[in-house]
């Protein structure tokens, strides 16, 4: 008999415990988001330039009103944009990387820019995290200053989405390098769609970088252009052409008195040959050996980078800036 009152009252008490602790789970399940969220695409928010943009640049140019809230957007290094994660979830991310400055040829805007890539993709984020985006900017055009009657344009700018609070690259997107008058294989210039940067064009000729490096620039004349930054590793600087800095760093485009890269790690141009595109690994430097108005190079592509394996990466077939669209599913 007290075997089966024991056997009752444990009964009881596991119903009464299920009954106290489901509505607990179920309303830890139910907070509510930070701040209402269903899209929003992060820009340029209006700089161009070696620079990004600041808070109040973004700020202007955004409508939401979160973005007002300093604990849920903002900007403490210049370009850095830092945004919140609104609730638990998946969600969706499309990045653009810019593209390259192009040449020009006798006063004619010759040979494009290279094209950015697009990386597609959707990740499960956390309430609270903060997710930086560095949104790449389009390398300066070219405008015919130049000791020859051709010269080339700034390497473009990588964009970059990455999980602060879990120090984890998420994706991205490779810029596409300075265009220049030689035309021997024009897709150099464009962005890489794998996770190595593009070798630049030329007889001499800047090695892209792998891993996450910068890239290289080429031996010869003093008027080769700078490489394009990487994730971690910065491109390598000519003589007269800096190469663009590291995401972890500040990811500012080199900055010459030619052609300047873009934001997000673009490679200067030197006074002939373009600069290397930004991204995950950054593109080689244009070269030019002989010195010679006749061998004008453009720089190598950017790389992209997926950590989820499962994103699509494509060549964008425009010009630009660069620009990532976020999707609460």
């Amino acid at each position: 008999m007290k075997k089966f009152i024991t056997s009752i009252i444990l009964c009881i008490s596991w119903v009464l415990n299920a009954q106290v602790s489901l509505p607990t789970f179920q309303a830890v399940n139910a907070l509510p988001s930070l701040y209402s969220f269903s899209s929003h695409t992060f820009t340029h928010s209006g700089a161009t330039g070696y620079n990004g943009p600041t808070l109040s640049n973004c700020k202007s140019a955004y409508g939401a009103s979160w973005v007002d809230d300093t604990d849920f957007f903002n900007v403490q290094t210049q370009g850095i944009q830092e945004w919140t994660v609104p609730a638990n979830g998946t969600y969706s991310f499309v990045l653009k990387g810019a593209s390259g400055g192009r040449g020009y040829t006798n006063g004619n805007a010759a040979n494009r820019g290279g094209y950015g890539s697009q990386v597609s993709g959707s990740i499960a984020l956390t309430k609270g995290h903060v997710i930086k985006i560095v949104v790449g900017q389009k390398g300066a055009d070219s405008n015919g200053s130049s000791s020859c009657s051709s010269s080339s344009g700034g390497g473009g700018g990588g964009t970059f989405v990455y999980n602060s609070t879990t120090s984890t690259l998420l994706f991205a997107a490779g810029a596409g390098a300075g265009g220049a008058t030689r035309t021997a294989n024009s897709g150099i210039r464009d962005a890489s769609l794998t996770t190595t940067g593009k070798t630049s064009e030329g007889s001499s000729s800047g090695a892209g970088g792998s891993s996450g490096a910068g890239g290289s620039v080429a031996g010869g004349c003093v008027a080769g252009g700078g490489a394009g930054g990487g994730y971690s590793g910065s491109g390598a600087s000519a003589s007269n052409a800096p190469g663009g800095t590291h995401f972890t760093s500040t990811a500012v485009g080199g900055n010459s008195g030619f052609r300047d890269g873009g934001f997000g790690g673009g490679g200067a141009s030197g006074d002939h040959t373009g600069g290397g595109g930004g991204g995950y690994s950054g593109g080689g430097g244009g070269g030019l050996p002989s010195c010679s108005c006749s061998d004008l190079a453009s720089g190598g592509g950017g790389s992209s980078y997926d950590s989820t394996s499962n994103a699509t990466i494509s060549l964008l077939s425009s010009s630009g800036h660069g620009q990532v669209t976020v999707t609460r599913s």
